[in-house]
């Protein structure tokens, strides 16, 4: 599907018993245009309904939950319900948690004829977080929450101030897109390559919708999975995964004869007796459903002349075991892994065939399609839905994990850290080629690819929240980060001066004293 492009325009809905306004603003231009409706049982006038429809008919729509609330709604205005009605149309839109779909086929609302929309909330890349939220980690310039009660009847003066409101979310809908306009160009570009609509999709959904559609070329339509209230999951290790430990070889033994079983959420369980942590060298490792989390506390390591941090981490660790072992959901057959082979190909190789593809357009649509899928094999309302799969990823992925890390170990090298997809291991420089031979072996058991890294130091408070120091810059994870879209700007400044110091040696007060940032 070629999405057409038009100049783009922000939307933003109000609606209370006896008021309605719709508003646009140019992204380009910064014009600004408001459709009211002051009155309990007024509605839009005809002048006003064509008005609204030359505008959805000649701009890209972009709003934030339109897909899902705005959209229906505009769109059954237009037949010239009244203000109240269009307040309890919304009314139960959100108190039934109605999905756009359903609101349109249950108020009879017929999709506008040229009208392309994009729904800012699944691109985005945070989960349940609302436009405010969005607005303040991106420092918008002003935040604002509705300034009356959602069912007021509105007085002249108050709507006056309402109208105010409408812009202040249409300037932060801006933001969002500004924020996130790689993502969003991303998607015209794959909805031009597969001839979908993926522009309002998340990550995950485009990557289900793209898979669905290269099983259906090869006739394999697939419906949602639905697995009996007794459904057990039995996991069988990979050949060759074996272990020297007497600890280990009974963490094998009794995770193969475990029967795993799903919630009422259709999520696996954990059993209690997989959360007791393991012991390997100097440092405790847990083992979960999603990946094997080292259990260290206020971690300090710092390279000297003699001994040096290093980190080995496999490329493309998921995608890598699913094709390398097999793993396939079972309505779809051996054809699966002929297709995801395909998107691991294209997002791994410069060339496949005749045809280029190492853009980076290319790379960024299957690294998406390929972490996509994987993340909707535990999704029990996706067509991919395979619990039995996404086990086996995940358990083979700590297990051949835990074996490297054994014989690190057992040839004299101290691993320090492990988080999902690699580790961090203490090595005398001197020995260097010896530990990245054991790493090597291990690739050619195990079929997987690492890349390797080294630190100046490292910081931890855990696995999760560190900072690397690397020659000329520092790596911040979890806490440590900077504020970004994911991320709440909490206490900027302490973090900006905690990697001053362990980068330059910076004092933290110097930092903190300079800082004029009224956001820090």
């Amino acid at each position: 599907m070629f999405i057409r492009r038009k100049p783009l325009i922000v939307c933003d809905i109000e609606s209370s018993p006896n008021a309605y306004l719709v508003g646009f603003k140019s992204i380009e231009k910064g014009t600004i245009v408001q459709i009211e409706v002051y009155g309990e049982d007024k509605s839009l006038t005809p002048e006003q309904r064509k008005q609204l429809r030359g505008i959805l008919s000649k701009y890209t729509i972009i709003t934030f939950n339109g897909e899902k609330y705005d959209i229906p709604v505009i769109l059954k205005s237009l037949e010239g319900i009244t203000c109240n009605q269009i307040f309890q149309m919304g009314s139960t839109i959100i108190e039934k948690n109605m999905p756009g779909w359903l609101a349109m086929k249950n108020y009879n609302v017929d999709w506008f004829q040229g009208l392309i929309h994009i729904d800012l909330t699944e691109p985005a890349p945070g989960v349940m977080v609302s436009l405010k939220m969005y607005g303040a980690r991106l420092h918008s310039q002003k935040l604002q929450d509705l300034p009356y009660e959602y069912d007021k009847h509105l007085t002249p003066s108050e709507y006056e101030v309402w109208k105010k409101y409408n812009v202040n979310d249409l300037d932060t809908t801006i933001d969002l897109y500004n924020e996130i306009k790689d993502s969003i160009e991303l998607r015209y570009n794959m909805s031009d390559h597969y001839k979908l609509d993926l522009m309002s999709k998340g990550d995950a959904q485009i990557a289900e919708a793209v898979l669905l559609l290269a099983m259906s070329e090869k006739g394999i339509r697939a419906n949602k999975v639905s697995l009996g209230k007794d459904y057990h999951i039995k996991y069988k290790s990979p050949t060759g995964t074996n272990f020297v430990s007497d600890e280990l070889k009974e963490l094998l033994k009794n995770i193969e004869a475990e029967e795993f079983v799903l919630d009422k959420g259709g999520k696996i369980q954990l059993p209690k007796w997989l959360s007791k942590p393991i012991v390997i060298g100097k440092t405790k490792y847990k083992v979960g459903i999603g990946g094997l989390h080292s259990q260290e506390k206020k971690l300090i390591k710092i390279s000297d002349e003699k001994y040096i941090m290093r980190n080995a981490d496999v490329a493309s660790y998921y995608p890598s075991m699913i094709i390398e072992y097999g793993y396939t959901p079972k309505q779809f057959g051996k054809h699966f892994l002929d297709v995801y082979e395909g998107f691991y190909w294209d997002r791994n190789h410069p060339v496949t065939g005749s045809k280029v593809r190492g853009d980076k357009v290319s790379s960024d649509s299957t690294k998406l399609t390929l972490n996509g899928i994987f993340g909707k094999l535990g999704n029990r309302w996706s067509k991919i839905y395979a619990p039995d799969l996404m086990l086996s990823v995940t358990l083979t992925g700590q297990l051949l994990l835990l074996m490297l890390i054994e014989q690190l170990e057992l040839n004299g090298f101290s691993v320090v850290s492990s988080n999902t997809d690699g580790i961090e291991y203490v090595c005398e420089r001197s020995k260097q080629a010896k530990a990245e031979a054991i790493i090597y072996d291990w690739e050619l058991d195990t079929g997987m690819v690492m890349e390797h890294g080294a630190y100046n130091a490292l910081y931890a408070r855990d696995v999760n929240n560190y900072v690397a120091v690397y020659d000329k810059y520092a790596k911040a994870k979890g806490a440590y980060t900077e504020a970004n879209i994911k991320k709440n700007a909490e206490y900027i400044i302490v973090f900006d001066a905690i990697k001053e110091f362990l980068l330059n040696g910076t004092s933290i007060e110097d930092t903190i004293n300079k800082c004029d940032d009224v956001r820090s």
